[in-house]
């Protein structure tokens, strides 16, 4: 008789099989042949026990083991391009105690990319559903208790732009990433990217993305013989991730002309009408971006993104608050001195002082900023002060 070949799309045996161990086994519980094949008949299949041990079991290279020891032994072995890995569990007589299918992603990791797409800064309400809709598909998990919380996520911090989105369409790619896709599409091609760069706008009640030109913000309700036009092009040398966003690192025209500037920085989820431009890029080889090379290093140097010239300072800082330094700057930072009770470190640290002073801003009721080369006005101590000044100044003007 001949073999009845499956259309495409169509789910065999053991599709539905590792579904069901995807769904209802685990390590601690592996489910026997009996378990699968009652699964099975509640979505109307018929698979045999033969089906189960035999065919599916020796597709799939099913592992066997009798011990945790073994389980853990089998697991070191494993190689990291193995999507699935499916194990049956048996006794030392050689009976089956059950199967359970572990895969590359785990029950956690999963979770894992859930918070971080329901937590995104980059995403609208609509796509942030979306996607973790299609995750939790590609997962193969049913709703459950573990992810029930996300029908309390009402909104995202990013939320400009959802009114514009068909929820009711299966797949939603979200404006940003499409931007970042085109970015590194063009510096690959080694291409210039066209673009408008927006500022957020408070109008009616209501918060609104409107392009930014060189006189300011270009509303809508602006005549169109005033308008000007705010595109930008730009020779786009890197992306990087920063504090929950995309940035990219570009030059326009004039920045290409300076000399006390390599680049600037652009917000990628800022932008919109995002195109590859025909004309030829210059390259961060080309201007020197060296410092590109590391980009771990770029990170711990740029707390914040603004761009500014790398320099050493030295920070003195509570020792009950060392942790933020460690979350921020990692092990890149040499500690220096600290006083008799240990209760201060003196911290030396490489960084921008333009990024800097910010992160300085938001510890500065625990951190000092020390003398270091420069004394007196022209001193980054002396920086940070005149800016505490000007911000006590705000809370003195009404006593």
């Amino acid at each position: 008789m001949a073999r009845i070949e499956k259309e495409f799309g169509q789910r065999s045996n053991d599709d539905i099989i590792r579904e069901i161990l995807r769904e209802y086994a685990s390590r601690e519980h592996p489910i026997g042949t009996k378990e699968i094949t009652r699964y099975a008949k509640s979505r109307g299949l018929d698979i045999k026990r033969t089906a189960i041990d035999v065919g599916f079991a020796y597709r799939m290279g099913a592992r066997v083991y009798e011990t945790e020891e073994e389980c853990d032994k089998i697991i070191r072995e494993c190689q990291v391009t193995e999507r699935e890995i499916v194990f049956i569990k048996k006794v030392p007589e050689g009976r089956t105690i059950g199967y359970w299918m572990m895969e590359t992603i785990s029950d956690t990791e999963w979770m894992f990319l859930m918070d971080s797409v329901l937590n995104s800064k980059i995403l609208t309400k609509k796509e942030a559903d979306n996607l973790a809709n299609r995750i939790t598909f590609l997962a193969g998990k049913r709703f459950s208790d573990m992810t029930i919380y996300r029908q309390r996520m009402e909104n995202q911090p990013y939320f400009v732009g959802d009114v514009d989105i068909d929820e009711k369409v299966s797949y939603i790619e979200s404006r940003v990433l499409k931007q970042v896709r085109l970015i590194r599409q063009a510096i690959i091609q080694g291409k210039k990217v066209k673009f408008n760069l927006g500022v957020y706008d408070y109008r009616n009640q209501n918060v609104r993305l409107v392009p930014y030109g060189r006189h300011g913000k270009v509303l809508s309700e602006t005549p169109e013989k005033y308008k000007e036009d705010v595109h930008r092009i730009c020779s786009p040398f890197d992306i990087i991730f920063s504090n929950g966003r995309y940035y990219m690192l570009g030059a326009d025209l004039e920045t290409e002309r300076r000399t006390d500037l390599k680049y600037k920085l652009y917000r990628i989820d800022l932008m919109t009408d995002v195109t590859i431009n025909r004309a030829k890029a210059i390259t961060k080889e080309e201007v020197g971006l060296s410092e590109l090379n590391d980009l771990f290093e770029y990170r711990m140097e740029n707390p914040y993104m603004f761009t500014g010239k790398v320099e050493t300072v030295i920070i003195r800082i509570d020792a009950d608050q060392f942790t933020q330094v460690v979350d921020w700057f990692s092990d890149r930072f040499k500690v220096v001195g600290y006083d008799a009770g240990e209760s201060k470190y003196d911290i030396e640290l490489k960084v921008n002082l333009n990024s800097f002073t910010f992160w300085v801003l938001q510890y500065s009721g625990c951190v000092e900023v020390l003398d270091i080369g420069k004394k007196g006005e022209t001193s980054y101590r002396n920086r940070i002060k005149e800016t505490l000044e000007k911000a006590l100044e705000k809370y003195e003007e009404d006593e």
